[in-house]
Parts: C-alpha cells; structure tokens; sequence
C-alpha cells in the first residue's frame, strides 16, 4: 500500500473545511430535503415489506401505537457517501479503480444506512430502551467501520500490482512475499523447497 499523498491531505482539509461551512440545517437541510424524503419512502417500503405497519408523512415514519422518528438530512447517509468518494478520488490510482470503488462503495453505504433506519424503527416500536444506544452508539459504529472497511480495502486492492503474485490456479502457492512486497524467482523456489 502507498502512503497517502499531500495531494490526498489537501483535498481532505479542503472537503473538511468546506462540510464545517456547510454542514448546516440552514445550508443542507433544504438542499436534502427531498433526498431525506425518498429516503423515508424507501424505509417504508421496507418496513412495510418485512411487516412492520409504518405511514408515512415526508420524512417522517409514523406506526400506528404512536413511535414516530424523521428521516432528517444526517439521516441520509449523504455524508458518507461524499465523503467515502472524495477519498476514493482524492487517493492516487487509476480512474478505472477509483470507479470501480464507487460503484461497490456507494450502494453498500446505502444499504447499510437502510438498514439501519430500518432496524432503528423496529427499535422504536418494540424496544424502546434499546434506541438511543443503538442511535447514538451502535449504529455510528457499525457505518464508521462500515466505511473505514470499505476505504481500505479499497486502497489494498488498487495498490496491488498484478506482477506481485503468480497465479495459485496456475502452480497452487502464491508467487510472492505479500507481505514485504517481494516476487519469488525460480531460484528462491529452490531455497524453500519447492519444484
């Protein structure tokens, strides 16, 4: 893996900067309005699918014996999302691996923030005590892990070089010293008792 650029730093304090103006009700909250509205409609849709009785009104999801939460802005998965492409696109690699990283990244960030507005309903409606540790604690872990998991293997994958590893398909070992970056020469077969 290659060590993080200053370009990479750069383009982080800059996106850092510019969420800390902008990451405002006032500023984001009506430009994400209608992002936080299709996203209560998509967690309805699932509650109702896994039969969990829900209505619901813009952004908010409602059950019938009287637990209702908005699906606001933060609630999007916005943020992570953004955030997890700027640092795809920040990092040194080819375009090809950098969409490549988008294209699997953003929907598994989506998916997990629908399942956890998903399960934070069914929290609410019948398990009360157990929301606000899952709200505040559990769930923020679960999508901070979810995207250091991603960005990182991410960067593992992208920085590979294929001529570091000879195909196990091929000879039924791997070619290479992953771990000190080394290729093994015919030579070196010898030395470790291979043929």
């Amino acid at each position: 893996m290659k060590p993080l650029n200053l370009r990479f730093a750069a383009v982080m304090l800059g996106y850092g900067g510019a969420m800390f103006l902008v990451y405002r009700d006032e500023v984001l909250g009506p430009f994400l309005a209608p992002l936080a509205v299709l996203t209560a409609s998509v967690t309805a849709d699932v509650l109702q699918h896994i039969g969990i009785a829900v209505v619901r009104d813009g952004a908010f999801l409602i059950h019938p014996a009287g637990f209702a939460y908005q699906v606001a802005y933060t609630c999007t998965g916005f943020v992570p999302v953004v955030t997890f492409i700027v640092c795809l696109l920040a990092c040194s690699g080819s375009a090809k691996a950098k969409w490549s990283g988008i294209a699997v990244g953003v929907p598994v960030l989506i998916g997990v923030n629908l399942l956890r507005l998903t399960h934070l309903f069914y929290l609410g409606v019948y398990a009360p005590g157990a929301f606000a540790f899952a709200h505040e604690v559990m769930w923020e872990g679960l999508l901070a892990a979810t995207f250091i998991g991603l960005w990182l293997g991410w960067l593992n994958r992208s920085q590979l070089r294929p001529a570091s590893f000879r195909s196990v398909a091929l000879s039924g070992r791997p070619e290479a010293d992953c771990s000190r970056g080394e290729i093994l020469s015919p030579s070196d077969d010898r030395k470790h008792g291979h043929r």
